[in-house]
């Protein structure tokens, strides 16, 4: 089956059931080997079209491939398969499995500068032969990340959570800005509270002071 992140709307086609020569990004799970020696299946891997290049269907991709990983144990898996795409604009697309362990991901590639249609359209394929699969997606979640650069010092701290030991990851974009509301309040707080130490304090000495008073008449 096929992921793409594409210029155009998909269309039938015979690269894993669309169209040839698009424009964008296509991710393969290619989970038969055709004619690719040397390459543990099923694979995953990444092909960045410009209108015009096409897919080298006889060598199951070999000639287009941006980024590619095996993924041994991805059908019939144990757990739900899962995979994530993270994509920081013109900079990098990182591709994480999961299908060994629930909850821990695994590596499978990152590019390095890549750039994608501002303007794509998210689909799916898929395409068999006299060997077959079934796919079926269950769930497709998106979000933006937006990282921020203040100029007051505070940088963004846009931490993925790499942690590739476990293969397990995360991404995160995490900002922290003191809020001046509730540094106001804290103020009013610390005011009045110095200002019952001071009345207490008052008090306390205005009453001592008469007690000594009454004292030193007997």
């Amino acid at each position: 089956m096929a992921i793409w992140i594409t210029k155009e709307r998909a269309t039938p086609g015979p690269v894993f059931g669309s169209t040839d020569r698009f424009e964008g990004l296509g991710i393969f799970i290619d989970t038969y080997k055709n004619a690719r020696p040397g390459v543990v299946f099923p694979y995953v891997m990444a092909m960045l079209g410009n209108n015009s290049i096409t897919y080298d269907k006889g060598h199951d991709g070999k000639e287009n491939e941006l980024a590619g990983c095996s993924a041994r144990g991805l059908r019939a898996a144990s757990v739900p398969t899962k995979m994530r795409l993270t994509y920081f604009q013109e900079q990098s697309l990182n591709v994480e499995l999961q299908y060994q362990v629930a909850d821990e991901w695994t590596d499978c590639f990152e590019t390095g500068p890549l750039k994608l249609p501002s303007l794509a359209y998210l689909g799916f394929s898929a395409e068999t032969g006299e060997l077959h699969d079934n796919h079926d997606i269950l769930a497709v979640e998106t979000w933006n990340m937006h990282v921020r650069d203040n100029t007051d010092g505070l940088k963004a701290d846009n931490d993925r959570g790499r942690n590739k030991a476990k293969a397990g990851k995360a991404v995160k974009a995490a900002n922290y800005v003191a809020d001046p509301e509730s540094r106001g309040w804290g103020w009013f707080f610390i005011k009045i509270v110095l200002f019952l130490v001071v009345v207490v304090g008052g008090y306390v000495g205005f009453t001592v002071y008469r007690s000594s008073k009454r004292s030193s008449r007997f």
